[in-house]
């Protein structure tokens, strides 16, 4: 039985979507402020479902398990709290907080809660993430020398924002990295743009050391092109390319010099984004059986510790060492 905070675009195109196409879940109740929305929600999900104008309303309610909560930014917090300080299973949107000075104790207590919670970073469940990763695994490609994530979009500028645009990206980002290389990086050097008022950029490069590994998150969220998001990795016998949009990935290597390609996209067709359907299949199977997800507690913790150190990096202008989680 699940409660959905926030009733937007992302609830009604990717939340609502993949929760049909698992089949497991009915949607018992819905927290959304303004009236608009409350009598949408009651034409598209039926007059069965309660319909409140708070989070707080809804986490009193007697018959939900489980929540996803999909709100502004300024909100992030205040509902993740509330949710935490309740008896429910919880699916979230990064990040934990839209301060920086709140994001360690907003993680404190997330790491303190005995219930499912999952970070919704679903770039990493796409089928074509994981071919990479296996591919670096066996060592088709040699020994990994760098590894790029890159993002082009139009979703800026983003004004008056007090976290940098790394920090904020690179729960998802850092994530696919991670994901890749199967390691974490220790320490970061972000590399901003200018123009934007405030903390958030539009442009910056973060370089991440894997401990030998060199890596990079390049994004531009005011671009005048297309959506585009990109991996390359470069190994010491061959290259790996994936576009994470459309889920192609192809390779190649010193033996074998031309591509070798593959289309392994998320289920088709997505919800609003790749991922989405295995992101919310990940977050039930959890609650069915007490197994943690991939964006689990401790994982969405160390993503964070990532972001707070490019915070300092873009402080001092200096690489800043990744701390771990357990520092909390």
């Amino acid at each position: 039985r699940i409660g959905l905070i926030g009733y937007g675009s992302w609830v009604r195109k990717a939340y609502i979507p993949a929760l049909k196409r698992d089949g497991r879940a009915i949607i018992t109740a819905v927290a959304v402020p303004s009236d608009t929305s409350r009598r949408r929600a009651l034409e598209e999900l039926g007059h069965s479902v309660a319909v409140v104008d708070g989070f707080e309303s809804l986490l009193g309610l007697p018959d939900i398990d489980a929540v996803m909560i999909a709100v502004p930014d300024f909100l992030h917090e205040q509902a993740l709290t509330a949710a935490l300080e309740s008896d429910v299973h919880i699916l979230y949107e990064p990040p934990v907080s839209n301060r920086r000075d709140r994001i360690a104790p907003t993680l404190t207590r997330l790491l303190n809660t005995s219930h499912i919670t999952h970070a919704d970073i679903e770039l990493a469940y796409i089928p074509a993430v994981i071919k990479a990763a296996s591919l670096v695994r066996e060592n088709v490609i040699g020994e990994v020398q760098f590894a790029n994530i890159r993002l082009q979009s139009s979703w800026g500028p983003i004004q008056y924002y007090d976290l940098c645009n790394t920090h904020h990206m690179s729960v998802w980002y850092a994530d696919v990295l991670n994901c890749i290389l199967d390691t974490k990086p220790n320490r970061i050097l972000v590399l901003d743009g200018h123009g934007t008022p405030g903390r958030r950029q539009s442009q910056n490069i973060a370089y991440l050391d894997y401990k030998g590994i060199w890596a990079s998150i390049q994004a531009n969220i005011a671009s005048v092109g297309e959506l585009d998001i990109t991996v390359e990795i470069n190994g010491s016998d061959g290259d790996i390319h994936i576009n994470l949009l459309t889920g192609d990935l192809r390779y190649r290597t010193r033996n074998s010099s031309g591509w070798y390609t593959e289309s392994l996209s998320a289920l088709t067709p997505y919800a609003d984004w790749p991922g989405m359907h295995e992101s919310v299949t990940d977050f039930l199977d959890a609650i069915e059986t007490g197994k943690e997800t991939r964006g689990n507690a401790r994982k969405t913790a160390e993503l964070n510790m990532i972001g707070l150190a490019a915070e300092e990096s873009k402080d001092t202008g200096t690489w800043s060492d990744i701390r771990s989680s357990n520092t909390l």
